[in-house]
């Protein structure tokens, strides 16, 4: 059976939305935060076009692509990297903090993610067909659980916490619309040399930020003007499910899409992090990444003052290094053709 590469979009568009990702979709924009994803997804697909379109130069693996060591290639290889990583760094962050607010609080957030770090070491030893194998099924389970937690929490439904419609500025509404199309997008550039094409990149986009887009208007029915209060609100929401009104904590089960994020996410950019460092070693990306895990387990998982900081720079930092790789691999693709 034919490994498609395009499941592992679902979850790297997803990734950064736990927490500070949705959390700043409702600082800005408050109730009207859907309609900004509905905008937001629309910059989206011309991000995934632009970056398809620089795709198609690269016939290669981008360590092949970028080998020739010229200033441009150097410049290239230093900031892809530094991009990477500070994906990992966001993922762990997002990570250790959920964990340590809502699950282990009595744990080290490097001990709780040293799980995550050991499974994407491992994968990162295999090619990328195999963690798109892995994908493949978790994309199932995931989707299967947004339906369930959506369903689940029907009785919780207040459809008139949606009006009244446009009560934000309408500046905030294009400032998150174009925070969601930087955050749901920039991991993308992950898979560049994937030769993934854009009909199979817009399909497992709009089936991504379609989750998130439900996510959001449950959240919002649920919680109304309330939905700026929370640091993670749809979990927040989640432990309003109760079934047969006796089966608590449903909530600890249900998040477990979450995890798929930024599991997938975290793997896929070690594996880029090996190549592009054209090494066969897998343990230099682990003791990279642990080493980043020990700076967010210092300072910022159990900091609400740091955590904030990132927070609220995240999608600035994510926008300079797209706009800064879509300008270089353009550069790159006109000089090859003088």
């Amino acid at each position: 059976m034919k490994i498609k590469k395009g499941y592992l979009l679902y979850f790297l568009s997803r990734s950064l939305f736990l927490g500070g990702g949705i959390s700043t979709l409702f600082l800005y924009s408050s109730k009207d935060a859907y309609i900004s994803i509905i905008l937001g997804i629309l910059l989206g697909i011309g991000i995934i076009y632009i970056i398809n379109y620089i795709s198609k130069d690269i016939n290669t693996s981008l360590t092949e692509y970028l080998k020739k060591n010229d200033f441009l290639n150097i410049f290239i290889k230093i900031i892809f990297i530094l991009y990477l990583l500070f994906l990992i760094f966001l993922l762990l962050t997002i990570l250790a903090t959920f964990l340590y607010s809502y699950f282990l609080i009595f744990t080290p957030s490097f001990i709780s993610c040293l799980p995550f770090i050991f499974l994407a070491t491992y994968l990162n030893s295999k090619s990328i067909n195999k963690i798109s194998a892995i994908a493949q099924v978790l994309i199932v389970i995931s989707l299967t659980l947004v339906l369930l937690k959506t369903l689940l929490l029907t009785n919780n439904y207040n459809f008139s916490n949606l009006l009244p419609i446009l009560s934000t500025k309408t500046a905030n509404i294009f400032k998150t619309a174009l925070i969601f199309g930087i955050l749901s997008t920039t991991p993308f550039l992950t898979l560049i040399d994937e030769k993934i094409t854009f009909k199979e990149n817009l399909k497992y986009y709009l089936i991504s930020t379609l989750t998130i887009l439900i996510v959001v208007v449950v959240i919002i029915i649920v919680l109304g003007q309330m939905v700026n209060i929370y640091s993670y609100p749809e979990y927040s929401v989640l432990r309003k499910i109760s079934l047969f009104d006796f089966i608590e904590n449903v909530e600890n089960f249900i998040s477990a899409s979450w995890f798929f994020d930024i599991f997938i996410s975290l793997s896929i950019c070690a594996l880029k992090l090996k190549q592009i460092i054209n090494t066969k070693n897998r343990f230099i990306p682990f003791i990279i990444t642990l080493i980043i895990l020990f700076i967010v387990n210092k300072y910022i998982a159990n900091n609400f003052y740091n955590s904030m900081i990132i927070y609220k720079s995240f999608p600035i930092i994510l926008t300079i290094f797209l706009i800064t790789l879509i300008v270089l691999f353009i550069i790159k693709k006109i000089y090859k053709k003088l």
